[in-house]
């Protein structure tokens, strides 16, 4: 999720349902960055705003980082997975 994404997320948490403001996310963030799995980053099991409500935490990543692991040019390591 891009930090403006998450922000959208919070605005529209104030007028949706917080389920529905998650699939939204996770559409919006598939069509920006595709499908990253191949990559190694795994989606949560959480949506990201019901992420945020429960823990106070939100999953970010920059756009350009996303570009430099497609690229190969940054590569994850376990602790990525730890977070």
């Amino acid at each position: 999720m891009t930090k403006e994404l998450i922000r959208l997320g919070m605005t529209l948490a104030h007028h949706l349902p917080l389920n529905l403001v998650d699939k939204l996310l996770v559409m919006a963030a598939y069509l920006i960055f595709g499908d990253l799995s191949r990559h190694g980053i795994t989606r949560p099991k959480m949506g990201p705003m019901t992420l945020k409500s429960e823990i106070g935490r939100s999953a970010v990543i920059d756009v350009g980082t996303v570009g430099l692991i497609k690229k190969g040019i940054i590569k994850l390591s376990m602790y990525f997975y730890l977070l």
